[in-house]
């Protein structure tokens, strides 16, 4: 991260395009290196990302980010509706003039939430154009880092999300993919750093928390990973994440009973029925353990559910081969299974 502030000032004096205030916006200011995180000559470090990870209206003034379930940053309006506002230039890619930064991300970003491999090579395309053109907009950063580390280019990832968090030191998943990446390099230390600045730049969200859990957990320092995964209950007793992470404890004591009882027993959905942001790593670690126990039928779901998610960070260690085969064979076991106990009621 060190280097990355010698690059900014370098940037900081190119840039065309606008999308509204704080950091949500395509023009970055001249004067300040931080003058984009400043409202009335203060700064508002510790609420720019909330409870739903959304900035409040008040603090925008063009347009906003809004982020997608598969962890893309698309630009819209004001207040996350419309249009995202015209930038203040144009440039050229294959032929065609983009006039407008916003539209154009959110074409990459289509074209990769397709999980596709030739359209995710025309989108990398399309966002190293971009920020050729405007090296200080996040959303050309962010998804730019999210398309290498889905390609496996891990070292180009971790460069563009060390410009993305140069431009927004806010925001916290930013870290969490640094510290992912960090992991994929054999770089534990890091990676910890990494997710405790995640851990910093938001109190209401526990995937940082259950990611140093884990990194415990895998270097057998139960008691540590333990502390992580209670400070997560602390901020959300009902988070996915948490209960993951109680599960894999769970797992590792071989109680797998109690570690099948706290997934079914965890609600993916808040209040209001919305689905909650969660490590998607929970259905991966659902099926196995329903597998273990004899629920088959569960772990053929669970497999499914963790196969509509092709861009996570999983699959970039798990191969989605595997997972579809071990997914049939659970349908597999569950139609024997299902012979079996019909057999048995017949005699």
């Amino acid at each position: 991260m060190g280097t990355i502030w010698v690059r900014k000032a370098i940037l900081q004096g190119i840039n065309f395009s606008l999308l509204g205030a704080i950091f949500l916006s395509f023009l970055l200011p001249q004067s300040d290196l931080w003058g984009q995180f400043k409202i009335g000559g203060k700064e508002y470090s510790g609420i720019l990302w909330g409870e739903n990870d959304l900035l409040d209206p008040e603090f925008y003034q063009d347009g906003s980010l809004l982020r997608t379930d598969q962890d893309f940053i698309l630009a819209a309006g004001r207040n996350w509706k419309g249009d995202p506002p015209s930038s203040k230039g144009t440039f050229e890619f294959e032929g065609k003039q983009i006039q407008n930064c916003g539209f154009f991300n959110n074409e990459a970003v289509q074209l990769l939430q397709t999980a596709d491999s030739q359209k995710r090579s025309a989108a990398i395309k399309m966002l190293e154009a971009g920020v050729r053109f405007d090296p200080s907009f996040f959303a050309f950063r962010y998804n730019l880092g999210r398309a290498y580390h889905i390609d496996k280019n891990y070292q180009k990832a971790v460069l563009q999300f060390e410009y993305a968090a140069a431009e927004v030191p806010q925001y916290y998943r930013t870290y969490v993919h640094l510290g992912v990446l960090s992991e994929l390099l054999n770089e534990p230390i890091q990676a910890v750093l990494f997710y405790k600045k995640a851990v910093e730049r938001n109190q209401f969200q526990t995937e940082a928390l259950i990611l140093l859990a884990e990194h415990y957990i895998k270097t057998d320092l139960k008691n540590r990973a333990k502390i992580y995964i209670q400070k997560a209950l602390t901020i959300d007793q009902n988070s996915p994440d948490a209960k993951l992470g109680l599960a894999r404890l769970e797992l590792m004591g071989g109680r797998d009973y109690y570690a099948y009882k706290i997934f079914r027993n965890t609600d993916l959905h808040d209040d209001q029925g919305n689905k909650r942001s969660y490590n998607k790593k929970f259905h991966f670690y659902f099926a196995e353990t329903a597998s273990r126990i004899g629920d088959y039928v569960t772990a053929a779901k669970e497999y499914e559910e963790l196969l509509k998610y092709p861009n996570d960070p999983f699959f970039t260690e798990f191969s989605s081969k595997i997972i579809e085969r071990r997914r049939d064979l659970a349908k597999r076991f569950a139609e024997i299974k299902a012979l079996d106990e019909e057999a048995e009621k017949e005699q």
